[in-house]
């Protein structure tokens, strides 16, 4: 079974959400007190359908015309095959940032608002 670069991507793109939601719910076990909430946790699935998209325009906007983008390759095929390695691999590592960054905010709004309806600020 073969499968493209854009598929290996994806696999190895999902594979370091998995194993960053793991460690951080084995952090979360380990620091969790009586006082603290255990809140939902969903999938961001559409934080990679965005950075599919911000990938694409990256990707579309090579430019053969310019001198720092052609020195990554003898050739413009091998120039842009490099501009779209480094794009997969930006895009990697902002979906992760981008994910854990979601979450820390989603994690912040949620303790705010328990704080609230503790302090009777709904009452």
């Amino acid at each position: 079974m073969k499968i493209s670069k854009r598929q290996l991507a994806q696999i190895i793109r999902e594979e370091r959400i998995r194993i960053l939601r793991e460690a951080e719910e084995i952090a979360a076990e380990v620091t969790r007190d009586n006082n603290t909430h255990h809140w939902p946790r969903v999938e961001w699935s559409n934080v990679s359908e965005l950075i599919d998209k911000w990938a694409k325009g990256e990707e579309e906007a090579f430019d053969k015309g310019d001198p720092a983008m052609m020195g990554m390759g003898d050739t413009i095929t091998d120039a842009k095959r490099e501009w779209d390695l480094q794009v997969d691999n930006a895009a990697m590592d902002m979906e992760n940032e981008l994910t854990k960054r979601v979450r820390e905010i989603a994690l912040q709004t949620m303790q705010e608002f328990t704080d609230k309806l503790i302090n009777g600020d709904y009452a």
